[in-house]
Parts: C-alpha cells; structure tokens; sequence
C-alpha cells in the first residue's frame, strides 16, 4: 500500500489487556484491537501500553501488534497498563491501590467474574427454560462457525534459503501437528509465537464443539470452554490484523444476549448458577473491532453497549442487589470485592473507549473522558497512576498542537517523590525524561529529544526502549548509519528484548533506506523475523 510521508507527532494507540492469573486457562489472552494498519503517523506516544508482565501466564505474550509504517521510523514509548478486567485475584502490582481478596467460598467468585445482566427478553426466555425443554427458535440461537481459513506462514523456508537448513534449524517453530491437540498444545503454539499454527489449532478444537468450517448456522452446544476458545481465536485474529475474517466470524455473536450464552440455560451442567458464559474480555474485544472495520458507521456504539451494562451491575450492588439485580443476600466483604472489580472493569471500558477516540482523531472525546477518569476516580489510584494519567492527558494535547500538554506534564512531575542528585539538583525520573522527550519530538529537536532519551536509558527502566528512540531521533538528525549501529549492539547486547516489533520495524525501515543493504544487515533482519513469525509478515514483502 502507497502511503504519505507520516507527520511526525505524537499517536496514542494502544489497548489494555487483563494482567492478573487466573484458574482458567485462557483469561488472560490480551482483548486490545490492533493499530490500525492504515494509520499514517508514526506512533510516538503510546500512553496505554501494556508491560511486559514477569508473571508465567501463557498468554501475556499476547500483544497489540505495532503500527506497521516502514516508510518511516516510529518512536516507541512504552507505558504502565491500567487494567483489571475480571480475573480471579488481582496483581500485588496492580495500580489501583485497594484491598482485593479471594472468597472462601469460590461460588461467590464465579458469581460475580461471570455476572451480566439479560436483556428483558432473554431475562423472560431463561425464566422458561424448563418449560421450554431446552429448544430455542433459531432467531435465538448463537450459531458460530469458524471460516474456511488455513492460516501459513513461509518464514522459515525464507530462513533456509538465507541461512541454509542448519542454521535455520535453531529457529524452525512448533506446528500444529507437533504438539497435543489440546489448550496445553495451543499454550505450546502460542508460546512459540506461532500464531497461524495456533489459529489451525482453533479451529480443529472448534469444530469438536460443532463450530468449525461450514458449521456457521447450525446450532451447537456452547460452554465456558468453547467461549474461551473463541475468545483465545479472536484475540489472535487481532494480533495478525485478519479484520476480515474477523468480521465476518463476530457476526455470529451479534450483542452476546442470547438465552443460550448464559449459565442458567444449561441447568443439567451449571445447576441453578447464574451468569453469562461470555468472558468479560471477550465481550470488549468484540466491542472494541468496529473501529477497525471500514463498513462500521458508529465505532463507539458496541462500546458504550458494554459500559451501560457493567454500570447497570454497579448500581444493583450499590443499592444492595446481586450483579444481576437479584435480591441475594451478600456478605460486606463480598460486596465490596465485587465494586473492586466492576469499578476496574469500568475503567477499563472508559479506557478502550479513550484509545478509540484517539484512533478515530475524536480528541474532545478522549479529553472528556480522560478528565472525568482524573477528577472523579471510582477508586483510590496509587501516585504512579494519578501521574499516568496526567501524563497520557499531555499526550493527547500533544496531539492537537496544544500547549495545555506542558500543564499536565508538569502536574505528573509534581507528584513524584523527590530525588536529589549528586549535587543537590532535584533529579528527574523515567516518566518526567520521557514526557520531555515528547515535548522536544513536538518540537522537531531531536537532539534535545536524544538526551532525554540516553538519561532515560542510564537509570536502566527500559534500555531497549530508549535506545531505539535515541537510534529514531539519530534518523531524523540525518544520521542513519549511526541509528543502524545504535540497533544492531542493541540486538546484540540485549537479543531478548530488543527482537520486539517496535525495534524490528525501525531496523528495518533504516536498512531500506541504506543504498545497498549488505547481506550481513539481510541475514539479521531475518533472524528477528523469524523470532515474530507471523506478527509482522508485511515486512518480507
């Protein structure tokens, strides 16, 4: 695709995903659509970017792919999450500073992770499941089906025929037929940054539950499983920006209403339990995807659907009600726990909403709904949050050429804790050098930008990051070979946390721009191809 020479000023672009472990095996799949790959500016500010976690859930490594503009370097800024969305406990590091414990009795979690509130039609079909002898009409039914897809990716033969098959040997990955035919086998694909054999998988282990190829249209049985699977197909969908696919296999799943998607309906499994089968990050991923389909006329609409529904559950518990609206009677404790969560889950849809209104350029949006989150907080934010916050808000200024953004830079600045420095200067940390490096880009000094960036890299927060701004900003001086070296020791130095897409998209930008790439520079843009396999397949191109 031809695209313009990007402007060069700050994008906010990124998406939340679900931090916390969980009993199941596939909640913690990242729900953020992707960047929009047709995006033109580079994206300099990512105000909510996820962190790598050090946790050892298998689909952490789930990730947003990066905006794909080689034509042009971006600068990758990334940011702390703000996110809970509906796991089971929640992380000790959590930015939202409250006390949040189990139950004892593990029902009352399973209540309030899986509470959703029916539609009163829906509501009224469930309250008549056992007269109705367990048959909907088919206007009722959630009928899905995977697409006729064989999702394949010829990296590594590209690997051999650069490298020869003994060296492309250490980076061949696990297929589809290698490994069990099972969640266990998909955590193993998915690991290995297969995404296009893990995506086969899917679709082999939907079609045991009557959902595969051609089955779209038939009624199935659906369970928490067959939702997680789904929910797991679709978070890899967005990883390789398959939009459509994606949007013809979510039709099927309509507004997630229907009385087959909820617990109650299955009595002879799930007993006189109440709630909906749907994960609740599968119902923002669902919600968030509109944005990225171009026939979409209301990007927003699926979004506040899903905030009107989760504040719907924070007044019945306000009011002394179940999740749902039922009068159950439940403990202080357990109440409580309950708004922890649902406040989070609110925050987090007010999120997903900002990050759309930012993609869609809805800047008075995103503005208004930010400031809200600032001054009228459900919960009680820890000092890095409350500076996040601030700082994102700068972001967005930033954006519109408005200089309100130095105000909330300097208003994040101001709720640090003092450092001094070795001659008594008040030292400046992490966030405050990078939000001055924004405002340098901003400005088109690059140089001043550059020191921002190497001071950000000595207090060692995220030496990967900095130096690929520092080689970024070295490009835009003019100096491309200097910015190629900067990358390459990077790779070198640190080869597991430089071969990100970030780095691998500017590297390879820089070597298109070089009059002849060496065949040295070509063997390792391959090696970091090979470790992201399909989550950048534009680049061979």
């Amino acid at each position: 695709m031809d695209r313009k020479t990007p402007e060069l000023r700050p994008a906010i672009n990124e998406y939340f995903k679900d931090p916390s472990p969980s009993s199941n095996l596939f909640d913690d799949i990242s729900s953020h659509a992707a960047t929009d790959s047709k995006r033109e500016e580079p994206a300099v500010c990512r105000i909510f970017q996820q962190i790598e976690t050090k946790k050892t859930d298998i689909f952490d490594i789930i990730k947003p792919p990066e905006d794909s503009h080689y034509n042009n370097p971006a600068f990758d800024i990334r940011e702390t999450t703000f996110s809970n969305t509906g796991n089971n406990s929640i992380d000790p590091m959590d930015i939202f500073n409250h006390e949040y414990e189990l139950s004892s009795i593990p029902a009352e979690d399973e209540r309030r992770r899986f509470a959703w509130i029916p539609s009163v039609k829906t509501k009224n079909t469930l309250e008549k499941a056992s007269q109705m002898n367990h048959t909907l009409p088919r206007d009722m039914l959630t009928m899905p089906g995977v697409e006729n897809v064989n999702f394949t990716v010829k990296l590594y033969e590209n690997l051999v025929s650069y490298l020869g098959e003994t060296e492309a040997a250490a980076f061949k990955s696990k297929t589809i037929d290698e490994v069990t035919q099972d969640e266990h086998g998909l955590k193993l694909l998915i690991e290995d940054s297969n995404f296009s054999e893990a995506l086969n998988l899917t679709t082999r282990l939907l079609a045991m539950y009557g959902q595969g190829p051609g089955q779209v249209g038939y009624p199935s049985k659906h369970t928490k499983t067959s939702l997680q699977l789904w929910f797991t197909r679709f978070a890899l969908l967005v990883k390789i920006c398959a939009w459509k696919i994606i949007s013809k296999e979510a039709l099927a799943w309509d507004d997630l209403d229907r009385p087959d998607l909820y617990i109650q309906w299955y009595k002879e499994l799930y007993g006189n339990k109440y709630g909906t089968l749907v994960p609740f990050s599968f119902r923002l991923i669902l919600a968030e995807i509109p944005q990225y389909v171009i026939t979409s006329t209301n990007v927003y609409n699926k979004l506040f659907e899903v905030l009107i529904g989760v504040r719907k559950i924070i007044t019945n518990l306000e009011n002394g009600l179940a999740e749902d609206g039922r009068n159950v009677e439940l403990t202080i404790q357990d109440r409580n726990t309950s708004k922890l969560l649902w406040y989070s889950r609110e925050a987090r849809v007010i999120h997903s909403i900002i990050n759309c209104a930012v993609n869609q350029k809805d800047f008075k949006l995103a503005i208004k709904l930010l400031k809200d989150l600032i001054e009228t907080p459900r919960l009680k934010y820890t000092t890095e949050h409350s500076r996040s916050l601030l700082s994102a808000m700068g972001r967005i200024y930033l954006q519109v050429g408005d200089l309100k953004a130095h105000g909330y830079f300097l208003k994040s600045s101001q709720l640090k804790p003092q450092s001094l420095g070795t001659l008594g200067e008040n030292k400046g940390d992490y966030r405050e050098l990078i939000d001055a490096a924004l405002l340098a880009i901003a400005q088109n000094n690059y140089k001043e930008a550059y020191k921002h960036f190497e001071n950000a890299y000595i207090m060692d927060s995220n030496k990967v990051m900095a130096l690929n701004n520092m080689a970024t900003c070295l490009f835009y001086e003019g100096q491309l070979n200097n910015a190629i070296t900067l990358l390459e020791d990077a790779i070198q130095k640190f080869p597991d946390l430089a071969l990100n897409e970030s780095l691998l998209s500017n590297i390879c930008c820089f070597y298109q721009f070089q009059n002849s790439a060496s065949n040295k520079q070509r063997l390792l843009k391959y090696h970091i191809i090979s470790k992201y396999k399909n989550s950048v397949p534009d680049i061979i191109n």
